[in-house]
Order: structure tokens, then sequence, then C-alpha cells
């Protein structure tokens, strides 16, 4: 499949636990200034309010995927019973913004193979050959006592189409996603999701969730002694064309052989920095470090979210951060910042920051 995945970003946003707005039930979309939206993509105009979980057919712009059993569940602050918020059936979670959030079984247990879709639509639909760049947000949510969920999952993918796909009972799709987002994912504050891709087709449609069967993904425990399945809301749905939508050769757009792990911060670089690893002694990914070619490191360290300082590498080595805060005790997983300071062959300091996401 040719298609060309430009950079992916996974941020920590940090929101206070319980946010009331004052907006009123309209129809809200995601506007871009190119005319494409996501249709209804933060979920904030409603058919009715939710009273209860799986009534995913209140969401004009969302679509099922021809399956009884694909019910995704709609949330809103001002739903009852199991549409409420913040207090779900599976988790406290307020939105990320507005009033209302979606969310899915992602996966059930592993071997079972039970999987969940949210399928949304554009407004209109892509331009083919043209750059485009998709964001979202999802989280887990805080995990009540009495929750079925609590396990992480990996290779969430997107799928564009022409229409919507077509699912047997709670089966999983297939096809093979165009985007996915590899590492195991369990958060419970709201993550950014954000990616640049080529449009092949004129798409109408994307579907998020876990493609293929359970062989090819980690489902792992994360809370809780027996969880029964991985469950993501999300919130914020946009597609804007990247760079003013110029159209990219079609031989410039074909993907690399091989998922990319690393983001590119340069339009040519010289160096890259990995945007997650697993510091689990197993001998892959376990250190986190810039990789340089003809630039002299002069300043690399990493912080927590509060600041802290809990790494420091100050010359050009092979060693990198093993995932130990500056008194030797393993780092909780999460997201932390990073800064550099690399000088060039022309003597000129390049000061870079991001975010890494330390995963166990």
């Amino acid at each position: 499949m040719q298609f060309s995945i430009l950079y992916i970003m996974l941020t920590r946003i940090t929101f206070p636990f319980v946010r009331l707005l004052a907006v009123a039930l309209l129809c809200a979309w995601s506007m871009t200034a190119s005319g494409q939206q996501v249709v209804n993509g933060s979920f904030e105009s409603l058919v009715s309010l939710p009273s209860t979980t799986g009534q995913w057919n209140l969401l004009p712009g969302w679509m099922g995927t021809g399956s009884s059993e694909n019910t995704p569940d709609a949330f809103h602050m001002q739903g009852t019973g199991g549409g409420d918020l913040p207090e779900t059936p599976v988790a406290m979670v307020s939105p990320d913004q507005g009033m209302a959030i979606a969310g899915f079984m992602a996966t059930g247990e592993d071997g079972a193979n039970r999987r969940e879709y949210i399928t949304g639509t554009f407004s209109v639909p892509l331009e083919a050959g043209a750059a485009y760049r998709f964001t979202f947000r999802m989280t887990n949510g805080e995990r009540t006592a009495f929750s079925q969920a609590g396990l992480g999952v990996s290779k969430l993918g997107m799928h564009f189409s022409m229409g919507p796909l077509q699912q047997i009972g709670a089966a999983p799709l297939s096809e093979t996603p165009q985007f996915e987002l590899t590492p195991v994912f369990y958060s419970r504050e709201w993550e950014t999701v954000s990616f640049t891709f080529i449009a092949q087709n004129a798409w109408t449609c994307f579907t998020w969730g876990a493609f293929g069967g359970d062989e090819e993904r980690i489902i792992a425990v994360n809370e809780g002694d027996a969880p029964t399945m991985a469950y993501c809301f999300v919130d914020a749905f946009e597609v804007a064309l990247d760079e003013e939508g110029i159209a990219v050769d079609e031989e410039e757009v074909k993907g690399p052989a091989t998922k990319p792990t690393a983001v590119n911060l340069d339009e040519d670089p010289s160096w890259f920095v990995p945007n997650a690893f697993t510091p689990n002694n197993d001998g892959e990914n376990d250190v986190f470090v810039p990789v340089w070619n003809n630039v002299e490191l002069r300043r690399f360290e990493v912080f927590s979210r509060w600041g802290e300082k809990v790494f420091a590498l100050t010359a050009n080595s092979a060693n990198g951060w093993d995932g130990k805060t500056s008194n030797g005790k393993d780092a909780e997983p999460g997201t932390y910042v990073w800064q550099v300071d690399l000088l060039d062959a022309d003597g000129k300091t390049i000061s870079k920051s991001g975010a890494i996401t330390l995963i166990r």
C-alpha cells in the first residue's frame, strides 16, 4: 500500500478531573480552513441525551460497521444512567472539551478476539494526493473498583475508506490500517494522537480500532485483578490540510519499508529522537537516547511533568536514559519532556525539545 506517515506524535495533556463548561447542546464540528471537517468531531451534537450504554446511534456523523455487536457508547455531562459523565460504567472521566465524548471496547481479553470500532465521516471527500493532518484525543479514564476495564492494547490503527467497513459479529476487522499507534496504550489522562498522511483516494470515512487478531498485538493487564477489556474514550477529532494541502508526487509519498519508530524534527535531519521506550531489560528499546550524525551533542536532559530533572547527558556517548530517576529508582510510566542542544558542522547550535513516553 502506498502511504507515507510523515510524523507521529503522542503527548500528554493534564486537565482538572471535573471541568463543567457552559456549552449549549449544539452541532459542534471541527472546522478547518480547507473545508474538510470530521463531522460532529467532538460529539457535541446528539439526537437526544444518552441514558444508557450502546447508544452510538445518537451521534450524527458517526457510523457502525454493519454489526449489531459493534455498539460504542455516547456520554454527556447531562446524560443519565450509563450515559452520564464523569462516572461511567467503566471509568471516571471528564470531557477533553465541551460536554460530550464517546467510548468503545478496543479489545476483549487476550485470545477472545472481540472488537468494537468507531467510524467517523468527513464533511466532504478528501482530495486524492493531498497531505492531511489528523488529530484526536484518547484516554482510558480512572478505572472504578467494579469496572471490567483495565487492559492496555498495542497497535491501535486508523483505516481510511470510501465507505463504512463491514464487521461480522464482534470479530476483528482484517483490513490493513494506514496508521498504527504501535506502543501499548493505557493512560488515565487525555493523550493527543496526531499524524500526517497522504490521501490515496477521495476517502469519506475513517475507522479507529484494533485491526487483525489478538496474536498480532500485545494485550496487557494495567489495572485490576482480572480485567476483561481494553476500553478507550475519545474526543476532539480534527482533520486539516497539511502545509496548505499541496499535493505530493506519487513517487514521493510511498511509505517506508518498515514503520518509522522516530519523529523527524527537521526537513532533512541528521539526527532523530525516539518517541517511546520500554526499559524492561528485554534487550529491546531499553534505553532512550537521541541518534545523531555529523553533529556534536552539547546537552541532553529529561524532565518529569513537574519539571524535575530525571536524567542528564552532556557529552557524545552511546549511553542514554535507562528509565531510572536521579536517585536510582524506576521512573513512573508516562510522558516526560526532553531537551537537547546539538552543534552542527557549521558551528550552529540546534536546540530542540519534545515528549517521550516511558512504557513499562
